[in-house]
């Protein structure tokens, strides 16, 4: 007789779609699955055009620090306390882009059509739990229920 493979779900706090792993493990979200839920994407508490603050990533002096670590750090500017405005809102990823923050290098090659290659520094995607709300009359952070009382 043979018996089925029964399949392992392992949950995580963060967003991600339902990936399978090897071993017939799957990787789902606990936003996907709660109860009675009828909206399958996790709120982002941020919209496009919000001043940010980073709430978690390295220091920005850190004495411990190697030299290249810091030159390669200040290269991608994801430090925190890093204030910057947001570009776009990914809801189903749950992730943001943020003017001038986590630069990342995206390397192109020389094509006819394009014309010259080279490297191209543009802002990477991040998870909108390590952003807050910025106010700039307080010059602090704010919670997203201050704001909604504001408005």
């Amino acid at each position: 007789m043979q018996q089925k493979a029964t399949q392992q779900v392992r949950f995580r706090k963060a967003h991600a779609s339902a990936k399978y792993k090897d071993g017939g493990v799957v990787v789902v979200s606990e936003a996907l699955v709660k109860k009675g839920a009828s909206n399958l994407r996790p709120k982002i508490h941020v919209k496009r055009g919000d001043m940010v603050v980073l709430i978690t990533g390295p220091r920005k002096e850190d004495k411990k620090r190697l030299p290249e670590d810091t030159q390669k750090l200040q290269l991608r500017n994801a430090f925190r306390g890093t204030i910057g405005k947001v570009i776009k809102v990914m809801p189903s990823e749950g992730k943001v882009i943020i003017e001038g923050v986590n630069m990342a290098c995206h390397f192109l090659n020389q094509k006819k059509t394009q014309g010259q290659g080279g490297v191209v520094r543009k802002e990477a995607a991040m998870h909108a739990c390590k952003v807050m709300l910025w106010d700039p009359q307080q010059k602090r952070p704010l919670r997203s229920s201050k704001r909604k009382e504001l408005s």
